[in-house]
């Protein structure tokens, strides 16, 4: 499941795993969190631009509520898709 502190991390490094990944960081976030995100950033991204089928749209929707603690967390995420003000994300954004 993903948490608030998961995404604040993913954020905190910009995304960027390998930044992650050679820092002393804690056990809370793994692999497999990074990749969770990952997924679900890239299925929200793509959705949001009408670049997936409304099946997979209604499949990333799902996968969003089943993966997260909480409204919060999808908020944070569906954020980071969006570009909201005060995102550290928005300037590496495609």
């Amino acid at each position: 499941m993903l948490s608030t502190g998961h995404i604040k991390t993913y954020i905190a490094f910009g995304g960027d795993i390998d930044a992650w990944a050679r820092s002393v960081h804690a056990q809370e976030m793994n692999d497999f969190h990074w990749a969770l995100i990952e997924e679900i950033r890239q299925g929200l991204h793509l959705a949001a631009f009408g670049l997936v089928s409304d099946e997979f749209a209604t499949q990333i929707e799902r996968r969003l509520v089943e993966v997260t603690e909480g409204e919060e967390v999808r908020a944070m995420l569906r954020a980071i898709v969006s570009g909201a003000p005060n995102n550290s994300l928005q300037a590496r954004r495609p």
